[in-house]
């Protein structure tokens, strides 16, 4: 029996397409501006690359390659204070 082996998904040309500020908060990320811009200072989402003096996006690829590890390894979530109302 032949050892089944792993190979790296492929990206296509498709998958290289830029993707701009407005439809990166509009389809992708569900956040704001503030808090997009917070996570490329972080370090926490992947810095954009600038295509004119006025224009900057994200490689299609850079992103899906984040929400992958998203999805390996999610974020813990933060805990909130408990509301009960008694004592």
């Amino acid at each position: 029996m032949a050892k089944r082996k792993l190979t790296q998904p492929t990206i296509s040309t498709a998958d290289e397409r830029i993707v701009g500020t407005r439809e990166l908060l509009e389809r992708v990320l569900p956040v704001n501006r503030t808090t997009l811009w917070g996570m490329v200072r972080d370090g926490k989402f992947p810095r954009p690359i600038r295509l004119t003096r006025h224009r900057i996006g994200w490689r299609w690829s850079s992103i899906l390659q984040w929400l992958a590890e998203r999805e390996a390894n999610p974020l813990e979530r933060r805990e909130y204070p408990s509301r009960d109302k008694s004592g």
